[in-house]
């Protein structure tokens, strides 16, 4: 089937040419005409009555002449076998053109990897003809027609943003529907929604309270639970204008000028999988990547989304010191979940069980009875079935998300009570989340054991891969700003080169030129003098440091040595010959180089391997010998 040219109706209409080029006309009525043909049903229409719809203020002959003028440029633009014309009708052929009302009405308005996404707004939105008076009466009745099918698409649409972290464009959505039609709910939820992930939720509650008193003022309605409840976690003290007191709040400041940029598909599986959850169809996500990949960022736009729609989400985060540390996950976990409603529902004895471990438990519950003593698994069985019964209790008023980030670090003893809790809440809204570093894996065998298990848990992967250049650029010109001076040039390139995609990095990256300009660290690195090591860089590497210093702990001396030697050479680290400079034989260095891979230090592009970024480099260079270096 040959290509078709695209015919827009909704908003201002537009005509492209199979190519996608956009096709002019320098005459309105021109443009009029086209769009009533390809709308009404493919006819023959009678030339008198087409002449009367935009030329109604002329001459019989007048108004016959006009149309055939336009026709005339019409078929230029088309093609003379677009339209079937005889001396009294006119008819335009089926298969010339394609009009976007057509995927509006079948639904397909989303689009696919090779189809873009349907532009849903008014039926011909401000676009006026001049002494047309019958065409813009007609105009609004297809409006009418079409109002249902366009409401629908944009609910759709708000829908997918929604589920893709698009909070620019549900705005722009919202809005539009908005002007739709100002008393619409879906339109006043994404609003907030938006608003709230720009860290503006002053705007939020403005938003949502001037609606809701037109909503009263005419149609004496109220908002439902879900959109309320919203407005009533966005609010603090000084707002409060409603009775229910025990919804808690959700922060949402914490996203003002912070970017969400490359990472749609990945927090559409977490989205969807807490969706499932909310359903009573639990799935737990598993979200593995390197550090400054963006693994706590993902999670926490989750936390924000579902906190706003009632998710009761208590979250650790586990550090290298706490795995000394029995039951430091769970004890922290307990603390988020205690505050939340439902929680005094759970069972007297569970709450006492649980103050053996976490003595604010019976702070807030004082009248809990004594615990009972146990020791060893009993004590653990028992800790864990009363964790349980807590998220349970919980769970029966709002679903539960647990999130466990960098869970390779947790303890073992809470990981196992996390295991039980999981196999116990099959059905149950009741979500995990954990968030690991692979390379760090092996350091961890019980964080792997449980990992083994993650299949028939029901658990979903999601694996954060390092962005795009497209979303380099995005990101970097977010956070420059619309009015601030970016890189350019040779220093835009060694950013973009010395971040290697990950969003931590890059983010640090361009603080630091701005700060340093020609002095910034960025440049520095391509160095790699002797010298290399000052403050700056210390500062600025940071938790890589701290990371780096870990992962060597495992590193046998033969490893050790190709690590020290790679980070010298820098791009030529493939070259496999030099590294008899330190005796090492091929054998044993594609040995310590797989062990690299392996420990996420290094990995494969598509000239073979580098470092994941240039700061771990940086780190590895920084732990050569100075003699050696030098």
């Amino acid at each position: 089937m040959h290509a078709r040219y695209f015919l827009r109706t909704l908003g201002q209409p537009a005509l492209y040419a199979p190519s996608g080029d956009p096709v002019r006309f320098r005459v309105k009525k021109h443009l009029a005409l086209l769009v009533y043909l390809g709308v009404e049903p493919r006819a023959a229409l009678r030339r008198d009555q087409l002449a009367d719809l935009l030329w109604c203020s002329a001459t019989a002959s007048e108004g016959r002449h006009s149309l055939a003028t336009a026709l005339s440029v019409l078929r230029a633009r088309l093609g003379r076998g677009a339209f079937e014309t005889t001396r009294d009708t006119v008819r335009l052929a089926t298969d010339a053109l394609e009009v976007d009302l057509e995927r509006l009405v079948r639904g397909d308005v989303l689009g696919d990897d090779v189809t873009p996404p349907l532009q849903v707004d008014a039926f011909l939105g401000g676009f006026e003809v001049p002494d047309a008076e019958e065409f813009l009466r007609w105009r609004d009745r297809q409006q009418a027609t079409f109002l249902p099918h366009i409401v629908t698409g944009l609910g759709r649409q708000i829908d997918r943003c929604r589920r893709t972290a698009d909070s620019r464009e549900m705005e722009r959505l919202a809005d539009r529907l908005l002007a739709l039609d100002h008393l619409s709910e879906e339109a006043i939820r994404a609003k907030m929604e938006s608003r709230a992930f720009a860290g503006d939720r002053l705007t939020a509650l403005r938003v949502y309270e001037e609606w809701r008193e037109e909503l009263q003022r005419e149609l004496g309605a109220v908002p439902s639970d879900l959109v309320e409840g919203i407005a009533v976690r966005l609010r603090r003290r000084g707002w409060e204008r409603t009775t229910k007191t025990h919804i808690p709040s959700v922060p949402t400041d914490q996203w003002r000028d912070r970017p969400f940029i490359g990472r749609r598909n990945e927090y559409r599986v977490l989205y969807e999988a807490w969706e499932r959850s909310r359903d009573h169809q639990p799935t737990h996500v598993l979200v593995r990547g390197d550090s400054g990949i963006g693994k706590t960022t993902i999670v926490e736009r989750l936390s924000t989304a579902a906190g706003l729609e009632g998710a009761s989400v208590a979250r650790v985060q586990c550090y290298e010191l706490d795995r000394e540390i029995p039951y430091a996950a769970v004890t922290a976990l307990v603390l988020g979940l205690l505050t939340r409603p439902g929680a005094s529902a759970t069972p007297p004895e569970a709450l006492a069980e649980l103050s053996r471990t976490v003595p604010e438990v019976r702070h807030r519950f004082p009248s809990i009875p004594p615990s009972i003593d146990s020791q060893g698994e009993s004590a653990r069985v028992r800790l864990a079935e009363a964790f349980h019964q807590l998220a349970l209790a919980i769970a029966e008023e709002h679903p539960v998300i647990l999130v466990v980030d960098d869970m390779h670090l947790a303890d073992d003893a809470s990981l196992a009570v996390l295991h039980l809790v999981l196999r116990r809440a099959q059905g149950q809204p009741i979500m995990v989340v954990l968030t690991i570093r692979p390379g760090e894996l092996g350091q961890a065998p019980t964080a792997s054991r449980l990992l083994e298990s993650a299949l028939p848990l029901r658990f979903r992967a999601i694996e954060l891969l390092p962005l795009g250049e497209a979303d380099a650029f995005e990101l970097i010109a977010s956070l420059i700003g619309p009015r601030g001076r970016g890189p350019t040039g040779a220093t835009r390139h060694a950013i973009l080169e010395a971040a290697r995609g990950f969003p931590m990095v890059l983010e640090l990256l361009v603080k630091d030129w701005q700060t340093n300009d020609r002095r910034s660290l960025a440049l520095a690195l391509g160095a790699m003098t002797a010298e290399l090591g000052g403050a700056r860089v210390m500062d600025a590497a940071g938790s890589y440091e701290h990371i780096f210093a870990r992962l060597c702990r495992s590193l046998d001396d033969t490893t050790q040595s190709v690590l020290n030697l790679a980070a010298l050479l820098g791009r030529r680290l493939n070259t496999i010959e030099m590294y008899s400079l330190v005796d090492l034989g091929i054998g044993d260095t594609m040995t310590g180089l797989t062990r690299l891979t392996q420990l996420r230090v290094l990995r494969e592009s598509g000239e073979g391997l580098e470092f994941i970024n240039e700061l771990v480099r940086a780190c590895a260079y920084r732990s050569v010998p100075s003699p050696v270096r030098k």
